[in-house]
């Protein structure tokens, strides 16, 4: 380790390099510091450390001042340079000290006290998470479909809803704001169709993130969706709508279930698990898988082998829980195959979605979670072992 001659030091900056300051652009902001004070050459007046979390995350990234006891909010360039000469904006300052008392910023939300003490009864909340779309009508959806769950949920539980990405409130400050209700037991249920890599590390990430701010919290995790014969009904409800008869026997028929696709390959086995149920239940001639999207069979792939297998009639049958980008995609595509095979009848179903039988899932999983039985908490300790071996880089960019 560097030892360092601190005899001419005056001011010692804290810069946050916690996972969600570095989501933010902290490597950048340290660069930024660290430049400024050689450029001036202040280096033996301003030393710098990299920490883990300061703890004011909302106001990403953080730099702490020391002696002085200033925090700053550096989203800019010019500020992280500005503090070197403590010439910060006063909108960037998070707290300031006066006369040895400490002031927070006017434009600044209070946060939460570190060591909270009860006041009045605390609370479990149950936090569901969405996926988020970049279409909002995706988004009400799911913002629609909890506030109706509420109704079969014990009103002594705090119920919110929360987005993996593209829409707030995010996970992070989803669980902020059950515990500044006075939550101090949260169970965190994803609305997540498949097992994948949302629901075994972005989630996860995000409560181990949250537990080291909270370590007075207790965190459970819910299971996702998964296999459900509650989803084998909903697919069934949806090819019902298109005035397929479940009671008919359809020689001629293929139904092409189609799925946002990843490359988790358990979760892509969980999917043909529910194409084959479903094909248990329908008296059609085959059933077939494909993907929108990162792996394959692509949906130009399934519909050549339903024809190939001699379908004169194919049904669509989006497996998605929301509308969004991939929706929009997908009616193109049915329009595209109707005037490409002219000779054969294809239907789109409505895609998967909030039906009320999901309710019953959602509800399953909740309890779950609340009585322990939940395989989550397996997720997160399988998280802990990943992140020993591999780390992780706490947030994740994506595509709709």
């Amino acid at each position: 380790m560097t030892t360092w001659n601190l005899t001419q030091m005056q001011r010692h900056l804290l810069i946050c390099n916690g996972a969600t300051c570095m989501g933010a652009g902290a490597e950048e902001v340290t660069q930024q510091i660290r430049n400024e004070i050689r450029n001036n050459r202040l280096d033996e007046h301003i030393h710098t450390s990299r920490t883990r979390c300061n703890g004011r995350c909302k106001d990403k990234c953080v730099v702490i001042d020391y002696p002085k006891g200033t925090w700053y909010s550096v989203q800019h360039e010019e500020t992280a340079r500005a503090i070197v000469h403590e010439a910060v904006e006063e909108e960037s300052i998070i707290y300031s000290m006066e006369h040895g008392e400490r002031k927070r910023g006017d434009n600044r939300f209070k946060g939460i006290n570190k060591y909270r003490k009860g006041k009045g009864p605390l609370k479990k909340a149950v936090l569901f998470v969405g996926h988020g779309s970049r279409l909002e009508a995706g988004n009400e959806e799911v913002r629609r479909f909890i506030e109706q769950t509420k109704e079969y949920i014990d009103p002594a539980l705090l119920v919110k809803t929360c987005f993996l990405e593209f829409a707030s409130p995010n996970i992070e400050d989803g669980i902020q704001l059950c515990i500044e209700k006075g939550a101090d037991e949260i169970h965190v249920i994803p609305i997540i169709l498949l097992h994948a890599g949302h629901s075994k590390l972005h989630i996860p990430a995000e409560i181990e993130h949250a537990k080291e701010h909270f370590p007075d919290v207790q965190f459970t995790y819910g299971q996702t969706i998964g296999v459900h014969d509650k989803i084998i009904e909903i697919l069934i409800a949806r090819l019902t709508e298109v005035g397929f008869d479940v009671n008919q026997k359809h020689n001629d028929t293929s139904i092409l279930l189609i799925g946002r696709g990843g490359s988790d390959p358990y979760a892509n086995s969980d999917f043909y698990k529910i194409s084959r149920l479903l094909w248990e239940k329908l008296n059609v001639s085959t059933v077939e898988c494909a993907f929108m999207g990162v792996t394959k069979p692509t949906v130009q792939d399934g519909m050549e082998r339903c024809l190939k297998l001699g379908a004169k009639k194919i049904i669509m049958l989006p497996y998605f829980l929301f509308t969004g980008i991939l929706m929009e995609r997908m009616n193109k595509m049915a329009e595209q195959f109707k005037e490409t095979y002219p000779h054969v009848s294809i239907d789109i179903a409505e895609y998967f979605g909030y039906h009320p039988k999901l309710r019953t899932v959602l509800l399953e999983r909740m309890n779950q979670a609340l009585d322990g039985t939940s395989t989550g908490m397996q997720d997160l300790e399988n998280f802990r072992k990943y992140t020993e071996e591999h780390g992780y880089e706490h947030h994740h960019h994506h595509h709709d």
